[in-house]
């Protein structure tokens, strides 16, 4: 049994272990140990203890359980862990947050292991085999699936629309404040330059690059950007600064000869092309600050007369 010193001094390991951490070790062994690596450790894994360090390490223990000398037949383990070149702490005495880490399973093992025969898995079927258990998302077992049960009404245009990545004026200010984008002197912000940054991350269905109004009552720096969309307070926001904003449009060739110029030779770069009927009144909008705003404005083309044309005004004559 252990005597009266003893247990004081083991009250005041714990007590002291508590200040550091809430969850109490159980043992005066551990709570020196831990006191010393000045971390949680809940269990020690040594297959043999060493004598205690030396008086020093506990003394400040020891005075709060009222005792002057070290008490016998306390131990910590691992000394290696504690020597001047490791530190207190060391490989050796590492180990992962308790629930951190879990046993695989095992399977096949026998029947006393709970696990055995079939594995957990029951008898026959489809997911009793290897392989995918389902052939398909939405498979009902060989049954018409719900999908191909009900009728398909309407129509929608969610495939065919247009999605760009997004780039916000407080992202465009953080990035030219940090000098993560170097405006150019010579031309205007291309996409290219916002994606080298980072500040925007193309994926494969995007068209190009929207101008976005987040952070606009914060924008102050004055910068000549090209986009493919713009919002309009984020158009009067780059104006009020003391800057400008052109929208471009640009097809699938055409972006990614602008992003990645790299993939063309000189010799063979395709001509940029028009936008489509549909996307050509936005591109000639000068409200939307569109490339092709000089067209609003010019006088309609005249083309010579068709063949029938001529000839019918001939006949009139």
């Amino acid at each position: 049994a252990p005597t009266p010193r003893r247990r004081r001094v083991r009250s005041a390991f714990r007590v002291m272990l508590r200040r550091v951490a809430p969850s109490t070790l159980v043992t005066a062994r551990h709570a020196l140990h831990a006191m010393l690596a000045g971390a949680r450790v809940t269990r020690l894994r040594a297959p043999v203890a060493t004598p205690l360090l030396a008086e020093r390490h506990v003394a400040p223990l020891l005075h709060l359980s009222g005792s002057g000398t070290a008490p016998s037949g306390l131990h910590v383990r691992h000394l290696s862990a504690f020597s001047a070149n490791l530190g207190p702490l060391s490989l050796s005495v590492l180990k992962p947050n308790p629930g951190a880490t879990k046993q695989r399973k095992r399977v096949g093992r026998g029947d006393g292991s709970g696990r055995g025969g079939t594995s957990g898995r029951g008898h026959k079927g489809a997911r009793q085999r290897s392989g995918k258990p389902i052939p398909y998302v939405g498979f009902e077992g060989g049954q018409t699936p719900i999908y191909r049960r009900v009728p398909k009404v309407g129509f929608s245009n969610v495939r065919f629309q247009r999605e760009y990545a997004e780039l916000n004026l407080d992202t465009l200010a953080e990035f030219v404040r940090s000098g993560r984008l170097v405006v150019p002197t010579d031309r205007p912000i291309s996409m290219k330059d916002l994606e080298d940054c980072g500040a925007v991350h193309f994926s494969r269905a995007d068209k190009g690059v929207k101008l976005l109004s987040r952070g606009k009552s914060h924008f102050d720096i004055a910068v000549n950007i090209e986009v493919s969309a713009a919002s309009k307070v984020a158009i009067q926001a780059i104006e009020a600064a003391g800057g400008s904003i052109r929208t471009v449009y640009h097809d699938r060739i055409a972006l990614r000869l602008l992003l990645k110029p790299h993939k063309f030779t000189d010799s063979v770069k395709p001509r940029a092309a028009y936008p489509p009927p549909k996307l050509m009144g936005r591109y000639m909008d000068p409200d939307k600050r569109g490339y092709l705003a000089y067209l609003h404005d010019a006088p309609a083309m005249e083309f010579p007369p068709t063949y029938d044309e001529a000839a019918s005004n001939a006949g009139t004559t």
